[in-house]
C-alpha cells in the first residue's frame, strides 16, 4: 500500500508494461464508401452491412423500417413537392420539407408511393385521429436514415470505428 502522500493520478506509471490497444479505424476504397452512402439511403441499415457492421444494420433496419410502417398504420400521408403560383418560392414551403424529410428513407418511401399507401388526399386522411402521429413517424423514419447515412460515411471514411 501507499501511504496518502505518494498517491498519484496517474495509475499507468505503477504499470509500465501493460497497454490497452485500441484497433484503429481504417479508411475504406472510394468505390466501396460510394456503393455504402448509396445503399444506406435505399436500405436503412444497408451501408452498414457494407461494411461489415451487422449488429448496427440490423438495428437501424428495424427501427427506420419500423418507424415508417407504423406511421403508414396510423394512417401518415406521403407528401410530394406540389407546385404553388401564389408562393414566393413556385411551391408550397412546408410540402417540400415534409417530403425531403420521408424521402430520407429511400425505398420505403418509393415502394409506399408506387403502390399507393399513403396518398389519399389530405382531406380524408386528416379526417383520421392518427394521421399527425403517423406523418410524425414516418418524418423520425427520414431524418433518422439521413443520421445513419452519415454515421455510414464516418465509418467509411475511417472517422470512427
Amino acid at each position: 500500500m501507499q501511504p496518502r502522500d505518494a498517491l498519484t493520478d496517474n495509475i499507468a506509471t505503477h504499470f509500465p508494461g501493460r497497454s490497452i490497444t485500441f484497433d484503429e479505424p481504417r479508411q475504406f476504397p472510394l468505390a466501396r464508401r460510394t456503393v455504402a452512402v448509396i445503399l444506406a439511403w435505399l436500405v436503412p441499415g444497408a451501408g452498414h452491412l457494407v461494411l461489415g457492421k451487422r449488429g448496427r444494420a440490423l438495428l437501424f433496419f428495424l427501427t427506420i423500417v419500423g418507424a415508417f410502417i407504423f406511421g403508414l398504420i396510423l394512417n401518415g400521408h406521403l407528401y410530394w413537392p406540389t407546385p404553388d403560383p401564389s408562393a414566393t418560392f413556385r411551391f408550397d414551403l412546408i410540402t417540400v420539407l415534409w417530403f425531403f424529410a420521408q424521402i430520407g428513407s429511400g425505398l420505403c418511401y418509393v415502394a409506399s408511393y408506387v403502390l399507393g399507401l399513403g396518398t389519399a388526399a389530405i382531406p380524408q386522411a386528416a379526417a383520421s385521429p392518427t394521421f399527425e402521429y403517423g406523418n410524425t413517424f414516418m418524418f423520425l423514419a427520414g431524418l433518422l436514415n439521413y443520421l445513419v447515412i452519415h454515421d455510414a460515411f464516418d465509418i467509411a471514411a475511417g472517422r470512427k470505428r
